[in-house]
Parts: structure tokens; C-alpha cells; sequence
């Protein structure tokens, strides 16, 4: 596989994980454990007798360094984007790396970590691909700026720099892509959305970017709801689709262990059959991200468990092997 081939890597391509323990776009301690815990977990399912002859497929982790200041406790909540430069450090590292994950045929598995990751993670898939898009799976769109954001966090931030919108945080990152604009706004789609900020509210509408809120979504059907992403995407032309999954699109009930929870998410079956029909589309999909589990937040491990479940299944793993 090449950058350019217009197929979707989540079931067959050699699996790079790309293990990112940020925590400081959510100015809260936990998701750094999250990325160890949820590779720890999907190395421990990701087995012979799991996945069958899919388990020489995942490669030995890439661990990114994340810089954390050294006076980072008193920076916590201060509005002033406090940690703006290790984020784009980060960003910059993990663009790189996961740009030549996809160039060399592989598909890079972010594991977060909190969402900020996903500044690196767009950039890396559009350096990769002529025309990328988005699959937004999350509750919140992080779409905000740093002047319409209410918490000030880098997390609720990522996908407004991505499509450009005006003040957005990190725009030295389209210089990597050679260009202000990362993705074009009308090749994201946006799945599951409820918790929405009036500024982001403002930019999904003045950009007529394709959303499908949480109410919506269930009021369509799963997998309908998904299918009309899917085909939006494909009439789009994207040719390198990333997905970035966020642990807050599950109810709160099914993964408490996540910091910025919101009522009525997905069930576990449901989200499960959205990331198997993810991976029966045929579709490009270059690269996946899952994001914002918080073990500190959910010490049963029920969390950690459901997350992996769900990242071993959007990779292939099934309940009975070769089966995907």
C-alpha cells in the first residue's frame, strides 16, 4: 500500500501504534494513563487465539515524547494557553510520525492521551494523502478558539485549527501541509455530537459542515446515520480519511472513565457496530485515533476494558478469528 491507494487500511494494513500520553490539552491528570493502560489492554486481546492470523499485523509501539513543563501544576486552568508550546511540539512529532507510518503502507493507531493529539493526528494524514477527510466521533466538535473556548483547555480546540477557522491555535501546523487550511470544513463529518458550544455551534453552521448530533443519529439509526457519512465522504472525493474516536462518544454509563462526560451517548453495541462498518467501507481510511480515556476516573478498569473491546474491533478482531 502507498499513500495514494484508495483503501481502507483498518482490517488489513500492518498496524503501527503510536502510544501518546498528553494530558496537558485537557489540563486534567489520567489521560496520560490512558494511553499506556488502553495499549497495555489491546496488546493483551490482540493475540493468536483472538484474532488468528491478524496478530502479526500490529507492530511494536512508537512512544511518543510528550513535554510537560516543569511548573505545568501551576499553569492548570489559567485561560492563557499555558501549553501551547509543548502541544505543537507534540503535534509537530506526531504529524511526523505518522505521516510515514501511512507513506510506508501502515496504518498509525494514535492512543491517547487527551484530544489535542488530534492536531498532530490531521496534519500527519493530510502531509499523507492529496485530499483528506474526517470522521468526528466524539461528543464535543472541538471546534473551538482560543477566545470562544469556555474552559480555555487545547483539547475543545484541534479541529478549528485543522479546517482553519479564524484564530484558531495552532496554525504553524498548516505550514507542514503547505497550506492554512488542513482539511476542507465540508470534508469532515461530524457523528454523535450533544455537547455543543454556541461559538462551535456558529462555525458547523457558517461552514455547512455534515453533522449528525446525538439525537439525530438515533433517531436515523446507527447504521444509516453512518452509511450517509460514509457516501457524503465518498461523493466528496477524499482520498485519506482519519478517524478520531473520543471515549466521550459513549455514554457515560458504558465508559465512565473519561473527563468531560455528557448524557445519552452510544451503547457499547452500538458502537461497535459503527466501528465494524467502518471497517466494511470501501472507502480510504489511512488512520485512526482513540482518545481521552482517564483510568483515575473509572478505577474498576470497566473503561479501559470497553475502549479496548472497541479499538481491537475497529482493527479486525471479531468474536470468532478470521471472521473480519
Amino acid at each position: 500500500m502507498t499513500a495514494t491507494d484508495n483503501r481502507n487500511r483498518l482490517l488489513g494494513a500492518p498496524i503501527q501504534p503510536i502510544v501518546a500520553p498528553v494530558w496537558l490539552g485537557a489540563e486534567r491528570h489520567g489521560a496520560e494513563l490512558g494511553a499506556t493502560a488502553l495499549h497495555e489492554a489491546l496488546r493483551s486481546l490482540w493475540t493468536p487465539q483472538s484474532v488468528g492470523s491478524h496478530a502479526d499485523r500490529l507492530r511494536d509501539a512508537v512512544i511518543l515524547d510528550c513535554p510537560v513543563p516543569e511548573d505545568a501544576e501551576r499553569r492548570i486552568d489559567h485561560r492563557d494557553l499555558s501549553f501551547r508550546d509543548p502541544i505543537l511540539a507534540t503535534s509537530r512529532a506526531l504529524a511526523g510520525v505518522a505521516h510515514e507510518a501511512i507513506a510506508t503502507g501502515m496504518l498509525p493507531v494514535i492512543i491517547g492521551g487527551d484530544h489535542s493529539l488530534a492536531f498532530g493526528a490531521i496534519t500527519g494524514a493530510a502531509m499523507a494523502t492529496a485530499r483528506p477527510g474526517v470522521i468526528w466521533l466524539d461528543t464535543h466538535p472541538d471546534l473551538n478558539t482560543p477566545t470562544s473556548s469556555p474552559s480555555g483547555h487545547m483539547h475543545g480546540m484541534p479541529l478549528a485549527t485543522a479546517i482553519g477557522v479564524e484564530g484558531a491555535a495552532l496554525p504553524e501546523l498548516g505550514e507542514m501541509v503547505g497550506r492554512h487550511q488542513i482539511v476542507d470544513p465540508g470534508d469532515v463529518v461530524l457523528l454523535g455530537i450533544r455537547d455543543i458550544d454556541p461559538a462551535e455551534r456558529e462555525v458547523i453552521v457558517s461552514q455547512g459542515m455534515w453533522a449528525l448530533t446525538m439525537e439525530e443519529w438515533t433517531d436515523t439509526g446507527m447504521a444509516e446515520g453512518l452509511d450517509r457519512a460514509l457516501a457524503y465522504l465518498a461523493d466528496r472525493g477524499v482520498t485519506g480519511v482519519h478517524v478520531s474516536f473520543d471515549i466521550d462518544v459513549l455514554d457515560p454509563t458504558v465508559a465512565p472513565g473519561t473527563g468531560t462526560k455528557a448524557p445519552g451517548g452510544l451503547t457499547f453495541r452500538e458502537a461497535s457496530q459503527v466501528v465494524r462498518r467502518l471497517g466494511a467501507w470501501e472507502g480510504p481510511i489511512v488512520s485512526l485515533e482513540m482518545v481521552e480515556l482517564n483510568p483515575l476516573l473509572d478505577t474498576t478498569g470497566h473503561s479501559t476494558r470497553v475502549a479496548s473491546l472497541l479499538l481491537a474491533t475497529a482493527l479486525g478482531m471479531r468474536m470468532l478469528p478470521d471472521r473480519a
